[in-house]
This record gives structure tokens, sequence and C-alpha cells, in this order.
């Protein structure tokens, strides 16, 4: 019960975050916001932003089982996923590619997992797949 409280706040606070940084995107664009963007990688997941940069989408999945484990485990790559998606709209087309084909990896990861359809993730899968054209 402890644990599920614990992933729930830490999804609220996540989404919060995530939806702040989403508004501020239409009023500012530039390196103040480039920062803190990449400040939620370090405050969520315990890496730098250039980790995820420069990683493989299955060697996160592997550092992440190795940091989490169960549910949390599969919440941490919903949250990275979504990030590395918002991250990406930010970008040039080569590093938008790279981070989008990251957080489809994670999301279907997520789908074929998950013991719970989401009709969200379906269509964010299909919508990332628009967005790299597949």
């Amino acid at each position: 019960m402890l644990q599920r409280d614990y992933i729930m706040r830490l999804v609220r606070q996540f989404i919060e975050a995530l939806e702040k940084l989403v508004e501020e995107k239409k009023k500012e664009d530039g390196p103040e916001f480039q920062l803190k963007i990449q400040s939620i990688y370090r405050a969520y997941f315990n890496h730098s932003h250039h980790f995820y940069y420069e990683q493989d989408a299955e060697y996160i999945l592997t550092d992440l089982s190795q940091d989490y484990e169960g549910q949390e485990f599969l919440t941490r790559i919903d949250m990275l996923s979504e990030l590395l998606y918002q991250d990406a709209l930010l970008k040039e087309p080569d590093e938008k590619k790279y981070l989008l084909a990251k957080a489809l990896y994670l999301k279907e990861y997520l789908d074929s997992h998950s013991d719970t359809f989401s009709f969200e993730r379906r269509n964010k899968i299909n919508e990332i797949k628009k967005l790299l054209e597949l």
C-alpha cells in the first residue's frame, strides 16, 4: 500500500512538472527552457540527459530494471518515454527522430509488458510512428 501511494505521488509530481514545462514551451524557447527539461532527467531518473541521449533504448531499459522493480519499473518506463517524447519535439530533425525512436521502443515495451490496456498509450504509439513515418 505504501509503495502504491509512493508511485502515485511520484507520477503526479512528474506529470505536474512536465505539464508546466509544456505550458512554458508555448511561451519561451531556448537555452533556459532546455535546461529545465534536462533537469527533469536527473530529478526523476538519476542520470543526466546525456545518458538518455547517448545510450540505446535496450541499455536504458536494463539500467531502469536494475534501479526499480515491479510496478515502479513500468511506471518509470512510462514516465521516461513521455519525457523523451516531449524532449524530442524540441529537437532538430535528426535528434528528434532518434529520441522519438527511443520513446517508441519504451512505449511498445510497456504496452507488451503491462497488465493494463491503455487507449492513450496506443494512440501515443501511433502518433510517434506517424512522426517517424513508419
